[in-house]
């Protein structure tokens, strides 16, 4: 006859290694996750836009990229450097920092916990459209993304600004109705604050052309993935 006396204890010890497993692993995840450590990223012939949907599976940190404007939407978006190179290993920073220079067209800002990633050329310029401020900017009871979009354009002072919303496949509805207040805050900023309604790992892809401009919100960049740049 078998002797189970031993299963019990087993059972525990299993249960306490899982536990203990649990609570190292959250340990060793930072606070910040911005301080996270990316392994070494192999680029042959990628884009910069390849790297970061890499990065996107592998971090915390949402991504939001500002793809260079086409001239006419029914001409074609401006090509994306190839990079071959390898990148990292390193904090997300560094891993963006070395990106950047790969790829001078762009540039990045921390806001939150969000990386944004833009034209290096527009970082300064005030007509640009995600650099354009909204002096006191008003949500109230928005349900999704694209309401909230076509709000925060709505509320800039002086011409009104186009932009449309691509569906991505990414639910773009809030939990709950949202509504909020915010002072002195860029369209970029509105719309990385839409994007954290969303979920903390959510970002958007902005691009198209000088006379159609498009978003697109992702829960996290796929590799490969079309961006909005090229709908």
């Amino acid at each position: 006859m078998k002797n189970n006396n031993y299963q019990p204890i087993i059972s525990v010890w299993l249960f306490f290694l899982v536990a203990a497993a649990r609570v190292l692993g959250q340990a060793s995840a930072p606070a910040d996750p911005f301080q996270q450590e990316v392994a070494v990223l192999s680029l042959d012939g990628l884009t910069l836009a390849d790297a970061l949907a890499r990065l996107s599976q592998t971090t915390a940190v949402a991504y939001s990229v500002e793809f260079p404007l086409g001239k006419a939407i029914d001409e074609a978006s401006p090509p994306l450097k190839t990079i071959v190179a390898s990148v990292g290993p390193g904090q997300v920073p560094a891993v963006l920092n070395r990106l950047c220079e790969l790829d001078t067209t762009f540039t990045w800002r921390r806001i939150g916990t969000t990386a944004n990633l833009f034209p290096r050329a527009l970082e300064n310029d005030p007509s640009y459209l995600l650099n354009r401020r909204v002096a006191t900017l008003n949500f109230s009871d928005v349900h999704d993304a694209q309401s909230a979009v076509f709000e925060s354009v709505r509320q800039l002072s002086g011409p009104r600004e186009q932009i449309a919303m691509l569906e991505s496949g990414t639910s773009v509805t809030f939990a709950k109705p949202w509504t909020a207040t915010f002072t002195d805050i860029s369209i970029r900023e509105a719309f990385d604050e839409i994007a954290r309604q969303l979920g903390p790992t959510y970002g958007w892809q902005f691009g198209g052309a000088a006379n159609f401009r498009v978003i697109a919100f992702h829960e996290r960049m796929a590799p490969k993935q079309k961006p909005a740049a090229h709908p």
